[in-house]
């Protein structure tokens, strides 16, 4: 397990990189992920225990951020991952990874920030979005890699390109292969396959 990539794709997904000093922040809804998987990992890596900040942000929803210092880290996003300082939605690319295993992790990072574990009209089905055309591709290669069948469309309504997992045998296979680092949306996928 590689801890950078898996941070990298959580910062990628729900954070950003600052354009005028190297900080690096996180912002999500899920305090637990927050405290259980994100700040371990910053620990980990920078030897640093940031702070969570309470946000209150649009229709009073709370969220939460992490915001932390990291020189290394912040030109290693830039540079191996592909992440762009300020906003990046649409102009993410993918890293510059070889490696099944740390594209794996990058992905899981990110469907740990961005991912949905979900049943639809008793169906089951897991999601990732992104305004970037190519890193969903890129996100549908590497599911294909590892024997995953995946599907892309595009919303119209949110703006942005969607890979969903739609098929019974695909999700099992996800299961097996990708453990997802965040507590709500690993043991919603163990209970969606237990139905």
């Amino acid at each position: 397990m590689s801890n950078i990539a898996i941070l990298a794709g959580i910062v990628a997904s729900d954070g950003h990189i600052e354009k005028n000093q190297k900080v690096i922040r996180i912002i999500n809804k899920d305090l637990e992920f927050l405290e259980k998987t994100v700040i371990p990992l910053i620990k980990s890596l920078t030897k640093k225990e940031p702070k969570i900040k309470k946000l209150k942000s649009g229709f009073r929803k709370e969220k939460y951020v992490i915001a932390f210092s990291s020189p290394w880290l912040w030109h290693l996003f830039q540079n191996k991952y592909n992440i762009p300082k300020g906003k990046k939605s649409a102009i993410i690319t993918s890293p510059k990874l070889s490696k099944n295993k740390e594209k794996i992790d990058f992905f899981r990072g990110w469907f740990a920030g961005d991912g949905c574990v979900t049943k639809d009209r008793n169906r089951h089905r897991l999601f990732i979005w992104s305004k970037s055309e190519f890193i969903i591709q890129w996100f549908k290669e590497i599911l294909s890699e590892n024997n995953i069948e995946s599907k892309i469309w595009f919303s119209k309504l949110k703006g942005e390109f969607i890979l969903g997992i739609n098929k019974m045998d695909a999700i099992k296979t996800f299961q097996k292969k990708i453990i997802i680092p965040h507590p709500k949306k690993q043991e919603k996928l163990f209970l969606l396959l237990d139905s």
